[in-house]
């Protein structure tokens, strides 16, 4: 040893004299660092101390320079006046400090490439040569990391470099600088992941910041992954979406705001993953093992802990969505259906009005979709107001979303017909046109206005029951949506709800064809006589080719999916149709026109024979004949 070395080495001395333990931690020496719990100690190997916290590295001249205030030459003369050095000219002592020597010149960052760069052939036998001399330097026992580790993971240590070396998967590996708080990364291979091939096991695995933390949980008996910085949270995720089943993560985050940033963006990724309790008295885990290791070894127990109370709660709400699937079978609904018979006995049938449509129908209407057509003009909106107006006479709600025609005109029809049902002679009862006009009403003799009062007044009596809703081809499903929710809001009463005409709903998209849009139309529809338990009748234009042919279900075909979707179908044709010398022109001049109402699909019951009825267009008035 030279004699400036001896001098060096008498830094145990200075310690002893300041009351500083030899072999366990102090407070750091260094003035700018609040070192609430002791981060320093001494490396006898180097003759140096060390903060594991803000990386400070002192030897005895510059314990002393700090002591006294004086500059480097200062300093290293009073150590050679205090500790016996014969020589003090200052070449013995350099100009600068190894690392605090000229600083390299930087190189311009390459791009990333999507291939890394192959490892430098030389690595294996660098990182053999490192291990080799790993015992050369104090600085693993510094760490608290034993020699069993140190070779389990085959640690180096570059004297060269003043470093410790690190191995990391694949041949890629940090080193860590002995002589101040900073990582040396590989050439081209940045900062790797420490031990990913854990993430194949079943065992737990927990996750640290640092390369030296994931060395602690080694040491106490655990296994750990280092991220190697907390960018390289990032990392972690794609390494674990990789892998279609992957060993339970338990966060060991430091205990600083990084620390918990990069813990919430992988609990944020991987919600399965489990977080350890809150650090203690500590940065991180490598110091909590040199302060207190009682309490780091608390802190693995902990995060089992948290992830057996992860896994069984999750255990709990698989399970719970288990049996409520299987509460979903037929048999698990037996209960539910015996509860729905109850419930339906106390929902009669609707009656039509019409009784030999609602023997057909098996009592009358039903919660379903229920979809009404003919050809144009031959009285669909006529026969269904009338239907409504049936409906209205028992007391049921009725709500009639008209797209063509005012609330006043399907007001008039109604009294129209109320005019025509209540005439002793059908020629004093009035027409919609009738009705509208108050012009005509001063021409009308007393037997008339007698007839139209009492109209008005049957009428009136089940009117409240009926409420219009006029609209436009802006109208669209979900304003249809708002008003049943509305109406059952402000009346308690589930209303027939009734659509005229499907076809000039508004779209549900722009960009769908004609079809598509009737078909999410009439799902919608479905949907909303399933929700509300309600009869829902929607009118349908039929295909033109089909107006002189006997209604079928090829009549709406072209209309989207309604004869697929439709609980019951129902079609208006002139009798007759489909005969080789009929004409429907010829049909609607008469008066009463001889019509016929066929149910073409019906879910729940027989389509029997077609029903015949007359149909009195000036009066909007419908007989089953």
């Amino acid at each position: 040893m030279s004699e400036k070395d001896e001098m060096l080495a008498r830094i145990e001395d200075y310690l002893t004299e300041h009351g500083l333990p030899l072999h366990k931690k102090f407070k750091c020496l260094n003035p700018a660092h609040n070192d609430r719990h002791p981060s320093m100690s001494y490396d006898p190997k180097r003759h140096r101390v060390h903060c594991f916290s803000c990386g400070a590295d002192y030897d005895l001249v510059d314990l002393v320079s700090i002591e006294e205030g004086l500059d480097n030459r200062a300093a290293f003369r009073r150590c050679a006046e205090r500790y016996g050095l014969k020589k003090t000219h200052v070449s013995f002592f350099p100009e600068t400090r190894p690392e605090q020597g000229k600083p390299r010149r930087r190189k311009k960052p390459t791009e990333p490439t999507e291939k890394p760069k192959p490892i430098d052939p030389d690595t294996t036998r660098y990182l053999e040569l490192c291990r080799e001399r790993a015992g050369e330097t104090g600085y693993f026992a510094l760490r608290g990391i034993p020699e069993e580790i140190v070779r389990r993971f085959g640690l180096g240590y570059d004297p060269a470099q003043q470093c410790v070396v690190l191995p990391c998967d694949g041949g890629a590996y940090v080193r860590r600088s002995v002589t101040g708080k900073r990582y040396l990364n590989q050439k081209g291979q940045g900062s790797p992941l420490w031990g990913e091939a854990l993430l194949d096991g079943d065992a737990p695995v927990f996750v640290v910041e640092g390369y030296f933390d994931a060395l602690s949980i080694w040491t106490l008996g655990g296994q750990a992954l280092a991220l190697n910085g907390s960018p390289n949270a990032r990392k972690l995720i794609a390494a674990v979406e990789r892998r279609e089943k992957h060993a339970p993560l338990i966060l060991i985050p430091d205990s600083d705001e990084a620390g918990q940033a990069w813990a919430n963006e992988v609990c944020k990724a991987l919600p399965d993953a489990a977080v350890a309790p809150a650090i203690e008295g500590a940065k991180d885990m490598n110091e909590l093992l040199l302060n207190d290791r009682h309490a780091a070894k608390q802190i693995l127990t902990g995060g089992i802990a948290a992830w057996q109370e992860g896994l069984a709660a999750r255990q709990a709400v698989e399970q719970e969505a288990v049996l409520a699937y299987r509460q979903t079978s037929a048999g698990g609904q037996i209960a539910a259906f015996q509860r729905y018979i109850v419930q339906q006995a106390r929902i009669p049938a609707i009656r039509t009005g019409f009784d030999g449509l609602d023997k057909r129908l098996d009592g009358g209407l039903y919660p379903g979709l229920y979809v009404f057509g003919a050809i144009s003009s031959l009285g669909k909106t006529a026969f269904l107001m009338q239907v409504a107006d049936q409906i209205a006479r028992q007391g049921q709600d009725v709500l009639v979303f008209s797209l063509e025609m005012s609330r006043f005109e399907l007001m008039a029809r109604s009294v129209s017909r109320e005019t025509f049902r209540l005439a002793s002679d059908y020629r004093l009862a009035k027409t919609v046109r009738g009705v509208l006009d108050g012009r005509r009403y001063a021409g009308y003799t007393a037997d008339e206005r007698r007839l139209l009062d009492d109209a008005l007044i049957e009428y009136m009596s089940y009117a409240d029951h009926i409420y219009i809703f006029e609209g436009d081809h802006e109208t669209g499903l979900d304003e249809i949506l708002r008003a049943v929710e509305t109406h059952f809001e402000r009346t308690g009463n589930v209303p027939v709800v009734i659509i005229d005409y499907l076809q000039i709903i508004a779209p549900v998209d722009v960009h769908f064809t004609d079809k598509q849009n009737t078909d999410r139309v009439v799902c919608g529809l479905k949907k909303l006589s399933r929700h509300w338990a309600c009869p829902v009748i929607a009118i349908s234009s039929f295909n033109r080719e089909n107006y002189n042919t006997e209604v079928s279900m090829n009549a709406f075909k072209e209309s989207g999916g309604i004869d697929y979707s439709a609980d019951v179908l129902l079609g208006l044709q002139a009798r007759g149709a489909g005969r080789r010398d009929f004409n429907i022109d010829v049909e609607k001049r008469k008066d009463p026109r001889e019509l016929e109402l066929k149910i073409i699909k019906n879910r729940s019951a027989a389509l029997g024979d077609p029903i015949e009825y007359l149909y009195y267009p000036a009066f909007s008035c419908f007989s089953e004949h």
